[in-house]
């Protein structure tokens, strides 16, 4: 196929411009660059035809063969009468393993260079950082791209890297140009404004990207090849002194045939042959060597270097996905490429019942030579024929064979052969058979998914890799502060500036699985089940209530640096003021079980056994306190009916009393404890009755096992027989 310049090109070709000439060390590296390209567009031969098979095939153009000559799809000239039928069952297939591997986004996590709290919080940050870029840059679309490739191909990839021409302007002072100074003695410096630049991540398929033929992964791989297609005007505005030299026409040769590949995928790809004023650019990775000791870096365009230099970072900048993975071999199967055996006999049966349908509908004729007008004989209802009676016999049907039973088994076997080898059952579908409990349900549901874990955590590994490069490249390139805003946890919005220095340490974690499906209703069954019988803890600890709320909030992933809502930074600020040895009152509109669960966590650290016996035991009757208004609340008792009982110039119950002005308030005594909770015997008044008006018999000493009317988990906490409550 000969390729033509675009109205553009032509354009360009109009204008008298000077030839740019390379020097000799160009044009050796010019020509190492395509050798090298053209090794491994050999060595990738199969992998071309995979991937156009199964784009073919995802499109329904599934009647074509690829033709290992030509390196193109064709077409066999059938008569018209010849039914096509494509029945593609691979479509929703691909779309449904889509959607399983990117249903969730990835749970990352920023590790902390050390256990400082300064650490911890920038790493806490790094991790808002990730969130705002992953939004930005569009990456679930992306990620969804990624997947497709990975079906349909025999790899995905993805590239990143920085991009100094776009993001936000600012300016900068810069010594003026003469080198002038002032009266003062001091450099004039000029205002300039510039691009802050931002990180970029780009989906490859495997027909754009070369690489090493023998290497059996990533990480033994030396050198890696992306084929970009830029526009003629972006060349030469980015390269405007070596860009003039350069035309679309000036392709290499050897990756004519993957280009038209390209452009057939995009559906650019006329009868007209037009190159649409796009130039093939090679961009050259290749890891440290002997050669080059600080890894090579070139951009050739038109055999002409554009760029040159080291390897940033000395890694590709490059993460492959792969699906079905074979040992040793770079890249997998795909999903697409065991199924297409299946798809075809699907499609010949379904053609074949359909053709015979015609022949019923329209049979042949037998007729002697001669004997009737050609083409008298039609499917037209009614139709007279004549026919010359000097035949011996007059014309007749043909009626055809009809199909043997076993034409319809062999299309069933055939999708059950499609979903037995792409491991997409109904149940992945979300189509579950009639008379299957929902328990049983999301067991099959939960053993269907672990057939997506070895894919899941292919992608989870190149997630990991792609954010610890965007981590490096914001730190390495963003020069001013960014306003950072992003959706927190219960869909809080948080802002905050985040300057690159912020960035201690750019390892990141993906949590394991954190991207395969998850079933909410059945989820939330185990976790009820679980609370009821006790097995995440007693049913009345505020501790075992909190957590049955994260887990059926699905907030099990709990991050190094912990949450940060309102609740939990009021319960800080109080350990910090009762550290310091002050007193401060338990609020009876507060979150009794945050406040518990945070003040817990502390009375369990260093810092806790370093303060003075006396703040100690502030703390532990700030914390009995808590645990009091926590059992008020599992009585149903409203704070606010305490404030009217104690009219409208007294104090809650517990609250203190009014203290002369210029006096400190006195804390009040803390309620005795037992191992439910506060003791109800010793906070009830002298004739036996408990706080919120539930009486205890006198000399039983306000025990739960002996005391029935306040349950045998406590006050207030109803036992299993009647129910529980999560609030």
């Amino acid at each position: 196929m000969s390729y033509t310049d675009g109205p553009i090109s032509e354009e360009y070709g109009k204008q008298l411009s000077k030839t740019y000439t390379p020097t000799p060390r160009e044009k050796a590296l010019a020509g190492y660059v395509s050798q090298q390209v053209e090794i491994s567009e050999h060595a990738k031969s199969r992998v071309v035809e995979d991937s156009w098979n199964g784009i073919a095939f995802l499109t329904g153009e599934q009647w074509t063969r690829f033709n290992r000559v030509s390196q193109t799809l064709t077409n066999d000239d059938d008569p018209m009468w010849r039914v096509r039928m494509v029945l593609n069952y691979i479509l929703p297939t691909v779309e449904t393993f889509v959607g399983k591997v990117t249903e969730n986004r990835p749970g990352f996590i920023c590790m902390p260079a050390t256990s400082d709290d300064d650490d911890i919080e920038a790493a806490r940050q790094c991790d808002k950082l990730l969130e705002y870029m992953w939004h930005e840059m569009g990456m679930l679309v992306k990620l969804r791209e990624l997947a497709k490739w990975v079906a349909c191909a025999p790899a995905g990839f993805i590239k990143s890297w920085w991009d100094p021409t776009v993001g936000e302007e600012f300016v900068v002072q810069v010594p003026a140009a003469d080198n002038a100074i002032d009266e003062t003695g001091a450099p004039v410096l000029n205002t300039e404004s510039k691009k802050t630049g931002a990180p970029v991540v780009e989906v490859l398929s495997p027909l754009e990207v070369n690489w090493d033929p023998g290497a059996k992964d990533m990480d033994s791989c030396r050198w890696i090849i992306h084929t970009n297609y830029m526009h003629i005007d972006h060349i030469r505005a980015r390269w405007p002194k070596k860009g003039k030299s350069i035309n679309p026409t000036k392709a290499m040769h050897s990756d004519e045939y993957s280009r038209s590949i390209i452009k057939e995928v995009r559906g650019s790809l006329g009868d007209e042959g037009v190159d649409l004023d796009r130039v093939p650019v090679v961009e050259y990775f290749e890891k440290a060597s002997p050669r080059y000791p600080k890894g090579l870096y070139a951009l050739v365009a038109g055999g002409i270097v554009l760029e040159q230099g080291d390897l940033a970072y000395d890694e590709l900048p490059f993460q492959m996905v792969r699906h079905n993975t074979v040992p040793g071999r770079f890249v997998g199967e795909g999903l697409v490429r065991p199924l297409i055996p299946a798809q075809k006999e699907l499609n010949k049966s379904v053609s074949q019942r359909i053709e015979n349908k015609n022949l019923h509908a329209q049979p042949k004729w037998r007729a002697e030579k001669g004997s009737v007008e050609k083409g008298s004989i039609t499917d037209e209802p009614g139709e007279i024929i004549f026919y010359n009676r000097t035949a011996q016999r007059p014309p007749e049907p043909l009626p055809p064979t009809p199909l043997s039973p076993e034409h319809r088994m062999i299309e069933a076997e055939q999708r059950q052969h499609i979903e037995a080898i792409s491991g997409i059952s109904e149940y992945s579908r979300g189509m579950a058979p009639s008379g299957i409990s929902g328990r049983a349900i999301g067991l099959l549901a939960d053993l269907d998914q672990t057939k997506l874990g070895p894919t899941v955590r292919e992608f989870e590994a190149a997630i990991e890799g792609l954010c610890n490069r965007l981590l490096r490249l914001w730190r390495d390139n963003m020069p001013v502060s960014q306003t950072i805003s992003v959706i927190g946890k219960n869909t809080g919005l948080e802002v905050f500036e985040f300057h690159s220095r912020n960035i201690k340490d750019t390892r990141v974690r993906v949590v394991a699985n954190s991207m395969l499906p998850r079933h909410p209703s059945y989820r939330r069954e185990q976790v009820m089940q679980m609370f009821q019988l006790g097995v995440l803890g007693d049913p009345a600890d505020p501790k075992t209530k909190m957590l049955t709320r994260k887990m059926m909030e699905f907030g099990d992933i709990d991050k190094l640096h912990g949450d940060r809502d309102r609740d939990r930074n009021y319960a800080r600020e109080e350990i910090h003021t009762l550290s310091r040895g002050q007193w401060t009152d338990v609020q009876p509109w507060e979150d009794h079980i945050t406040h518990i669960d945070e003040h817990l966590s502390f009375m369990k650290s260093v810092d806790f056994r370093l303060l003075p016996p006396e703040t100690q035991s502030m703390f532990e009757r700030h914390l009995a306190w808590h645990y009091y208004r926590e059992s008020q609340n599992q009585q149903g008792v409203p704070f606010w009916q305490e404030n009217l009982e104690a009219g409208e110039q007294g104090f809650p119950p517990g609250m203190g009393e009014q203290q002369p002005q210029g006096q400190p308030e006195q804390p009040p005594p803390a309620p005795p404890m037992d191992a439910f909770g506060p003791d109800p015997m010793a906070l009830a008044p002298e004739m036996g009755e408990a706080p919120g008006g539930v009486s205890i018999a006198p000399g039983m000493g306000g025990s739960p096992e002996l005391n029935n009317a306040v349950g045998t988990r406590g006050p207030g906490v109803a036992d299993f027989e009647t129910g529980f409550d999560l609030q």
